[in-house]
């Protein structure tokens, strides 16, 4: 069952980053029906995640209150309703605008909810591989199906491409309602702690806010931070790029970007497995967590940064490829560190590391369409090269700051020391 379950989830982050990036690749479409500008397109992109990262915490501390399965059907049944309409409704960049805050709205816990799922039936040596399966989802929505969701957009129109993606969240929906049960098991370290003392029910401040505020949790949430700079940047831009700096025809860019969420995917899936490998050989969650994600990350930022000099199409695939391939580890290692500190909130803590990434996704299609702006119409190639600067520039240093100062181990022992003391004063 844990299996079909990943399989299902996959799938809805697979739609859940399809339906959002149909905008994206529609860009030039869009763009020249609504009349919008560089700085309006900046703005579009980065509305989908001004009030995503309130929806991922909130969903996700209710996720812990109630159930997985519940917030998962409350969120596919709305977003799928959006797409359904959304596209038929748009009649401007007011419309637009509203349309993509609501679908962040709805789509904002569902990375929450699904770890906390996938949490519960697999162990801890095999989460960095499940996680990066399962967000290996969004990178296949986003990138992977681009020559289909394009060919769909040239058959059909942007609108009707929208109400598709509906269709496709409905199904899934019906699927996810059938056949995945009410139930879930119990979190192992729940599990394993229950031997002790029994674990809380009620979420209070007092026992989260010294995992939130400790360095191992404030630079892992930078480091995850940093990534998503890349991330939304490729949602956004990496189409309009590869049209009018590379100059390649529209299907050539959906076939490139196909290229680089195919291959991005295999060697996030390699980077997983050995951090996993690494992790069962020696218990060490420095080691085979914060070290192996730490050197992804700042040889990721190298490859990207190259691109402010070199802009042909086959170059421009590997060093996005790389640099996304290479960081992508974090989006499970932030959810596994900050889980191990505090298992019993494990939604909770997977919201607020979503919301963090998403406070970056706000800024980085902003930041990038006023940098392009104010490098002119006739120089866009140049304000391409200070975006990549930018991004390169922030991967590398909260790469650093994350492996040389994030100590997971250290501070669970920290954190566990009072309960231990309680339970041994009390007995």
């Amino acid at each position: 069952m844990r299996w079909f379950v990943l399989v299902i989830l996959f799938f809805g982050f697979l739609i859940n980053f399809a339906d959002k990036s149909v905008v994206g690749l529609a860009s030039s479409s869009l763009m020249e029906d609504l009349g919008l500008s560089y700085a309006q397109w900046g703005i579009i992109g980065s509305s989908f995640f001004w009030i995503f990262p309130v929806a991922a915490i909130v969903i996700g501390t209710l996720t812990d209150k109630f159930s997985s399965k519940k917030m998962i059907t409350y969120m596919l049944l709305v977003w799928s309703i959006l797409q359904l309409v959304g596209g038929y409704l748009i009649s401007g960049f007011s419309m637009l605008l509203m349309y993509r805050i609501m679908l962040g709205i709805s789509e904002g816990g569902y990375a929450p909810a699904s770890l906390r799922l996938l949490f519960s039936y697999f162990p801890t040596d095999m989460r960095a591989r499940v996680t990066t399966i399962f967000t290996a989802g969004s990178t296949v929505g986003a990138y992977a199906v681009a020559p289909l969701v394009v060919s769909i957009i040239h058959m059909v129109g942007w609108r009707h491409t929208f109400a598709i993606m509906g269709l496709f969240s409905l199904l899934l929906l019906v699927l996810w309602g059938v056949f995945v049960p009410k139930k879930s098991p119990e979190l192992q370290e729940i599990r394993q702690q229950e031997l002790v003392a029994k674990p809380k029910t009620k979420i209070t401040w007092a026992e989260i806010h010294p995992v939130l505020l400790s360095r191992t949790s404030i630079l892992t949430l930078f480091a995850s931070f940093g990534f998503f700079f890349l991330s939304a940047w490729m949602q956004i831009w990496m189409p309009v790029y590869f049209v009018k700096v590379v100059k390649v025809s529209e299907m050539q860019m959906a076939n490139s970007i196909l290229i680089i969420g195919g291959s991005s995917v295999v060697l996030s899936f390699i980077m997983a497995t050995i951090s996993d490998r690494l992790f069962k050989k020696t218990q060490n969650f420095r080691l085979a967590r914060v070290g192996v994600t730490g050197i992804g990350m700042v040889v990721g930022a190298l490859f990207l940064s190259s691109l402010f000099v070199i802009h042909s199409q086959v170059w421009s695939i590997i060093a996005i490829t790389m640099a996304y391939g290479l960081a992508y580890l974090i989006l499970s290692t932030s959810h596994i560190i900050m889980s191990h500190q505090l298992p019993e909130r494990t939604s909770t803590l997977s919201g607020i590391v979503v919301a963090f990434q998403n406070v970056a996704a706000m800024i980085s299609p902003i930041a990038t369409g006023f940098i392009i702006q104010y490098a002119g119409k006739d120089n866009i190639a140049l304000g391409f090269n200070y975006s990549f600067l930018m991004i390169a520039g922030i991967i590398l240093t909260v790469g650093l700051l994350f492996m040389l100062f994030v100590h997971p181990d250290q501070k669970k022992e920290k954190l566990n020391m009072p309960n231990m003391s309680k339970v041994s004063s009390s007995s």
